[in-house]
């Protein structure tokens, strides 16, 4: 782990030849670093993408994406399925900067093209839904973004390349949040951008520069020579190490938490005491049939159910013993929250109404634990919220 700010050069023309871009060499750890970029190397053989760039966070990846390629006057697309900072970043920050987010129903290919202009650059998407579970026909989307030359950017963190992977999709930029599995425990923050093989950068206004220069590397070269530069979201290297100790693992992790929430939502599904329960694996699924089709037979680690009330939900999750309160998910412990006076407190409830999130909700991220101890405290939890 090369825990540095700075780097020795061994002349003053090495250094000019460095910082001029003419030598490949470590200048200063917030632009590159090697334990880092190890990372970089380990998460494009993981995904199959043409380029990877690991930022600070999750967050950092999607702003650093979004600003790469659009500017004051531009509009992207995006569903209102999105995690509640993602949704605050597009329905706030960027707005601030002149960018317009268009909320559409991604489920409607008729509603997508009547929002795309000459100003749209990007569709957004979460492949899987944050925390409504909700699946997209990615395939259908990839075709319009095609048609009109848009980029599609998919952010992937509850499921990584190795449950869905972007590159058979024609997903152009892949985001995620390494702080869920590829951490491997919930022990470091981190984020990736991923790039993979496309033809519309030449369309990007943005990109006009780099695209003249660099062709087909336009995005990743504006992004890393530039925006992520600026910004600073960089990378720790200690993150970076221990998130190269996650991707050792992150397989076996997935297989067994995967499997576990199946078997949880399973034994959700049949008690009389819950009412709907989501799982993209639940054959009772409207969605079964797409996740059977786009995944690789495993749906990750977030059940999403609902009891009667929000009082029920309070006592549910007050009454558990071993299954954490918190925040994170897809951790190797299982968590849980109530998303609609938590993630969306600042939300109003016309907004709430919009992202299909109500007080009934509760995510839960199934974790390594045993799957008779999670069932057994999930079980005692339940008959001490409906009594």
């Amino acid at each position: 782990m090369y825990d540095t700010a700075s780097y020795d050069f061994e002349n003053a023309e090495q250094m000019e030849q460095t910082f001029r871009g003419n030598t490949d060499a470590y200048i200063y750890s917030r632009i590159t670093n090697p334990t880092v970029t190890e990372l970089q190397n380990r998460m494009k053989l993981f995904s199959g993408a043409e380029n990877a760039l690991c930022v600070s966070s999750g967050m950092a990846a999607i702003s650093n994406a979004i600003v790469s390629i659009c500017q004051l006057g531009d509009n992207i697309i995006s569903s209102r399925y999105l995690f509640g900072n993602t949704y605050s970043f597009f329905n706030s920050t960027i707005k601030s900067f002149g960018i317009e987010t268009r909320f559409v129903d991604l489920e409607n290919p008729d509603e997508i093209e009547a929002n795309i202009d000459g100003k749209t650059r990007c569709i957004f998407l979460e492949i899987m839904t944050n925390p409504q579970l909700i699946l997209f026909d990615v395939e259908k989307i990839a075709v319009i973004a095609k048609k009109y030359n848009v980029i599609l950017i998919a952010d992937n963190s509850i499921l990584t390349p190795y449950i869905f992977q972007s590159r058979k999709y024609d997903i152009d930029i892949e985001v995620l949040s390494n702080t869920k599995f590829i951490s491997g425990g919930a022990t470091s923050i981190g984020g990736t951008v991923l790039t993979y093989k496309s033809d519309k950068w030449k369309h990007i206004p943005k990109l006009k520069a780099e695209f003249e220069r660099y062709g087909n590397e336009a995005f990743s070269k504006k992004l890393g020579k530039e925006i992520f530069r600026n910004f600073g979201g960089c990378l720790s290297p200690n993150n970076a190490y221990l998130q190269l100790l996650g991707l050792e693992t992150i397989a076996l992790r997935i297989d067994k938490i995967s499997d576990n929430a199946l078997k949880t939502a399973e034994f959700l599904e049949t008690d009389a005491r819950v009412g709907k329960v989501y799982y993209t694996s639940l054959k009772s699924s409207e969605y079964y049939p797409l996740a059977s089709h786009l995944f690789n037979g495993k749906s990750g680690s977030l059940i999403n159910f609902e009891l009667e009330s929000e009082e029920a939900c309070f006592k549910f999750i007050n009454s558990l013993k071993m299954i954490r309160r918190g925040t994170n998910f897809c951790d190797n412990k299982s968590m849980i929250i109530h998303p609609s006076s938590t993630i969306y407190c600042e939300n109003t409830e016309n907004d709430k109404k919009l992202m299909k999130i109500n007080n009934r909700m509760i995510r839960l991220s199934v974790g390594l634990e045993d799957l008779d101890d999670i069932i057994q405290d999930i079980s005692q939890a339940l008959e001490k919220s409906t009594v």
